[in-house]
């Protein structure tokens, strides 16, 4: 039998590749329909990409590219209206999708052309059990090396560039790896006895092209990810210095009372008189906010932060030992005490209601461990992701490193950090062992 006779992959199994293909991905990100509704949704995209292919067949040769990008915008179409998922994001995917799918289907129809000019055969059972075979080995190895770098509960944040990027590999690899089919007399076309094997080749580097572009954009993204870390931590850092030396104004504001108090007694003007009132009890609120827990930076931060909750009028609890985190670094104790009582703070100053406006800390230790523990209220049930909470802010490429910082300073002294949520109630802990480690 002339393998020139099979060049063609049935249409069927064509439309079943791309299906399936469809179906990685709409597995792996969250649903906009879910139970029944999905299945028939999903039963309903296999039958209209086989019912397209199945017309696509008799298109003729000059309509062959238009044809194609009919096929991907029905898979594109499929992904972006079943899942939550941003356009881009479904492009970007999408792109993916299809050059996988044209793998599959090449891979599975170069094996069957092999048997079948080996056996000199042609049997179509056997075709369709090396499509089952091969189908459920390529996308379930691709789903299981896939499903890392797709998040569930957060978007994929695809650049402009990144889609661009991603498409143009995918053309790329569509194009060479189909070339000898609409143009066999070019310098890239191969002769019929090689055909599927280039075809295969090729999709299957694009496909590695692909992964390689992910991997580069996870890189940035990381890259991108610690410098802002970096900054946040060395932005609490700055604002420790800021407040340390702004702590001896305070202290002189308070040693300043005692000037308020004869120039009150000695004030007829009653106007004058409400003034020196009100700047003598501003001073015993700046009295009130300034700390001693036994640690000088984390004295300077408590400070800072009680006295803007004063001026915010937020009701800040703190019962802390400071000796017991003398063996931190400055700026590990500016990142986990600045990053947590920030976030504490810009969640409950939204409150007109002064009872909401609540943040307790407490740091104690507990057996061999060190425990810090804040607490403030809420009205946001957490969604997490990684044991991060994801934020609820629109740009979500710029929130979140507060608690990242956090989570790496605890785990620098080989501790954890710990998020929970109830009743009304935000709950963040940091455990760190400090019998044997720093003792």
């Amino acid at each position: 039998m002339n393998p020139s006779d099979l060049l063609d992959t049935p249409r069927l199994f064509t439309a079943i590749a791309e299906w399936a293909a469809c179906m990685v991905y709409i597995l792996m990100l969250p649903k906009k329909v879910r139970g029944y509704k999905l299945g028939f949704s999903l039963a309903g995209v296999l039958a209209v990409l086989a019912l397209y292919q199945h017309i696509a067949g008799f298109l003729p040769l000059y309509l062959w590219i238009p044809g194609m990008i009919c096929a991907i915008a029905i898979m594109y179409f499929s992904i972006y209206l079943l899942c939550d998922i941003h356009f881009q994001d479904a492009g970007f995917l999408c792109s993916r999708a299809f050059v996988l799918a044209e793998l599959a289907a090449s891979f599975q129809w170069q094996l069957y052309v092999w048997w079948s000019d080996r056996f000199q055969r042609n049997n179509r059972l056997v075709s369709i059990m090396i499509m089952v075979v091969v189908y459920l080995f390529i996308y379930t190895v691709y789903f299981l090396l896939e499903r890392s770098h797709v998040p569930k509960n957060e978007p994929l944040n695809v650049s402009f560039n990144e889609l661009i990027g991603s498409i143009t590999i995918a053309i790329s690899a569509f194009g060479m790896s189909n070339i000898s089919f609409v143009m066999p007399n070019t310098p890239f076309s191969s002769a019929t006895s090689s055909i599927f094997y280039v075809r295969t080749l090729v999709d299957f580097g694009g496909l590695v092209m692909l992964f390689a572009h992910q991997d580069k954009r996870e890189e940035i993204r990381m890259r991108s990810e610690n410098q802002t870390i970096n900054n946040l931590l060395q932005r609490q850092y700055d604002q420790y210095k800021l407040a340390q030396d702004n702590m001896e104004l305070l202290r002189r504001e308070t040693h300043d009372l005692k000037h308020y108090l004869m120039a009150i007694r000695s004030e007829n003007d009653p106007s004058k008189k409400e003034q020196y009132l009100y700047e003598m009890e501003h001073a015993f609120q700046v009295q009130e906010a300034l700390a001693d827990t036994g640690n000088h930076v984390l004295d300077v931060v408590l400070t800072t932060k009680s006295t803007y909750c004063v001026q915010q009028k937020i009701t800040f609890n703190c019962l802390v030992d400071g000796k017991l985190i003398n063996f931190m670094h400055v700026k590990d104790i500016c990142s986990i005490f600045g990053n947590a009582l920030d976030n504490a703070i810009e969640c409950v100053r939204q409150f007109e209601d002064p009872e909401k406006r609540l943040i307790t800390l407490n740091m104690f230790q507990q057996n061999q461990f060190l425990m810090i523990q804040f607490e403030n209220y809420s009205e946001h049930p957490l969604v997490m992701k990684d044991h991060i909470p994801v934020t609820t802010k629109n740009n979500k490429l710029y929130h979140g490193y507060g608690l990242k910082s956090i989570k790496i300073a605890a785990e620098k002294y080989r501790g954890y950090m710990t998020v929970h949520y109830k009743d009304h109630w935000f709950k963040l802990q940091v455990l760190i062992p400090i019998k044997r480690e720093h003792s």
